[in-house]
């Protein structure tokens, strides 16, 4: 190794106090030792920051915001880092001891490489046992239009490791604070279009399984995806697709976020956005406008219905 740069190691932390101490241990516990750690508590109100100030002390560097998400939870640490690089980690997920070696080691091979990832390893509640985890995901060159193409973010934020230069550059995370899921999408996008992006395929991140993730809930899944499909409309999507399939694109997820929100009885916010999907994309607006009446008409329970009837109508067609 030519150098050893500094790296920064940023966790964002909302109520995580029973699963922190394996993440800040998988950081202190590096091969590579020239890091900081930085630990951002968004808000927690389960002790989390006392927590981690009664067991880390000046081995750590703590930073306390109120609830604003983990995206703004992130561009507090990227503008505190220090280091000339950055590796996200979520507060449930564990590093392996030899990832931030491999990853400086890989940017001074590839000085043209602005954001390097790796595989991952999902583990069960207890961090350590193996589960099944689907097999690593290569992009092309064009990975701009890859990510694009895809329907959520593949891949890990906790895997990932940049120049701190280049996130800066980009802005950093979506400055707001109802963007708490998929705003990796977007911060990817957005990198892949300035950026050159390698891939390691080594398991070098444990990302562990369990009820409370965040990306588990779909109401704020379906409205981050489609933030980011909104958001995309500003970054050269023009190279990648015709017009209406990005039209066909972003109705979609507007459609999307509508059967959640009528699902959570938000008749009137499902209504608009089932007319929003329909004005997007012609072909579809029929059925559209459809479930934009059975909002007015209909309990959030025929939602399921409704889906059924619609795969049934496609198949006999």
């Amino acid at each position: 190794m030519k150098s050893k740069p500094l790296v920064s190691i940023i966790i964002p932390t909302f109520n995580r106090k029973h699963f922190i101490t394996d993440a800040i241990d998988s950081c202190l516990s590096q091969t590579y030792d020239n890091r900081e750690v930085i630990v951002v508590d968004d808000g927690s109100t389960d002790g989390t920051a006392d927590f981690i100030r009664e067991n880390y002390g000046d081995s750590i560097r703590l930073l306390v915001q109120v609830n604003q998400g983990p995206g703004i939870a992130r561009n507090r640490g990227i503008a505190e880092a220090r280091g000339e690089f950055i590796h996200f980690l979520d507060a449930d997920d564990q590093l392996h001891k030899q990832k931030i070696e491999i990853g400086i080691d890989e940017f001074q091979r590839h000085p043209d490489v602005s954001v390097i990832y790796t595989h991952y390893q999902f583990v069960a509640r207890d961090g350590k046992t193996h589960i099944d985890t689907p097999p690593f995901e290569h992009f092309s060159d064009d990975i701009f239009c890859e990510l694009l193409r895809q329907t959520g973010c593949h891949i890990l934020t906790s895997s990932s490791m940049y120049r701190t230069a280049a996130l800066r550059e980009i802005g950093g995370f979506a400055d707001d604070p109802e963007f708490r899921s998929a705003e990796d999408w977007d911060l990817f996008l957005r990198l892949a279009a300035k950026f050159q992006f390698r891939a390691i395929d080594q398991r070098l991140v444990y990302r562990r399984m369990h009820a409370e993730m965040m990306s588990d809930d779909r109401l704020y899944g379906a409205l981050g995806r489609l933030k980011t499909v909104r958001n995309a409309r500003h970054y050269g999507w023009q190279r990648c697709m015709e017009a209406e399939e990005f039209d066909q694109k972003e109705a979609a997820r507007h459609h999307v976020y509508a059967l959640y929100l009528w699902a959570e009885g938000d008749r009137q916010a499902a209504r608009k956005h089932f007319l929003r999907a329909a004005a997007l994309y012609l072909p579809e607006s029929r059925q559209r406008r459809l479930y934009a009446l059975y909002t007015w008409l209909l309990p959030p329970a025929s939602v399921d219905w409704t889906i059924g009837l619609a795969r049934l109508l496609r198949r006999l067609r």
